[in-house]
């Protein structure tokens, strides 16, 4: 197994945390690791803060720039990029606080065979929507997250997990998420017909239940804030946010059903969860 990391993570104009950000990584980082910083469509500091970064960083670190394209291809533009070992894509708000969480992650993959994405954040399984919501979104079927489980140092408001622990799920959801070489080597990157974002975490980790990895929770320290988060939320992006998660969703549902109402009928999760 290759354990060398590469840290994937996409920006937009985080100039007050950024910092914050860069260093959890750099202390985190170990001497083989690699920092890939996407600097998507940025019109604060933060070009010149992951300069400065780049300038004093003791590890291979590089700069890409996009034109405000979203999370989505910004994580592809930094996946092109790797070439073996463990990928785990950031979000650029996230300080990582365990100093010793490549060691643990690669125990984690060593002791469970065919482990696939992980998340330190959210974890959750997928079904179908009910009928009710269908007719209510133009009769239109979707998929939902069920059975949310989530680190403790989360500030939404789900089950909490345990540092340490690996939690099975259908899927993993949100970044800080880890996706092995050979998982990204066998299924490519996220899938960008779901552009510019919305459901490409699950709609990636349905494809690797497909080719029999396991994806789940596992936590590891971390600090998040609600109010770091959100800075493209603008009113133009509130007006269409439902609408592109709608539509995310539904092409999601469209391009797995017939594997999903398979795996949910015949209950693989459940032996999963006995067995882990």
């Amino acid at each position: 197994m290759n354990k060398n990391f590469n840290y994937i993570v996409p920006i937009f104009n985080k100039e007050d945390i950024l910092p914050q950000t860069l260093e959890g990584i750099e202390k985190c980082a170990s001497s083989e690791s690699k920092i890939v910083l996407i600097v998507d469509g940025c019109t604060d500091r933060s070009e010149s803060i992951v300069d400065e970064f780049i300038k004093n960083s003791s590890h291979k670190a590089e700069k890409i720039l996009m034109p405000n394209v979203h999370m989505l291809l910004s994580v592809n533009a930094g996946l092109k990029t790797v070439k073996n070992g463990f990928s785990i894509i950031m979000q650029d708000d996230i300080i990582l606080q365990d100093y010793d969480s490549e060691k643990k992650i690669v125990e984690l993959y060593e002791r469970i065979n065919n482990l696939g994405a992980v998340s330190l954040r959210y974890g959750a399984n997928i079904k179908p929507s009910s009928i009710k919501n269908m007719i209510r979104n133009d009769f239109k079927r979707m998929i939902v997250n069920v059975d949310l489980i989530q680190s403790p140092d989360d500030h939404a408001d789900y089950q909490k997990g345990e540092y340490e622990k690996f939690y099975p799920r259908m899927c993993a959801i949100n970044g800080p998420n880890i996706i092995p070489w050979n998982m990204l080597s066998k299924l490519g990157r996220f899938d960008e017909n779901i552009a510019p974002y919305g459901y490409d975490d699950p709609e990636y980790c349905l494809r690797g239940l497909k080719e029999g990895f396991i994806n789940g929770l596992f936590p590891l320290k971390y600090q998040s804030d609600f109010e770091w988060g959100g800075s493209r939320r603008s009113k133009e992006f509130q007006k269409n946010a439902t609408r592109i998660i709608n539509r995310s969703r539904h092409y999601v549902w469209n391009k797995h059903k017939d594997y999903l109402k398979h795996y949910l009928k015949n209950n693989d999760i459940n032996r999963k969860l006995e067995t882990l």
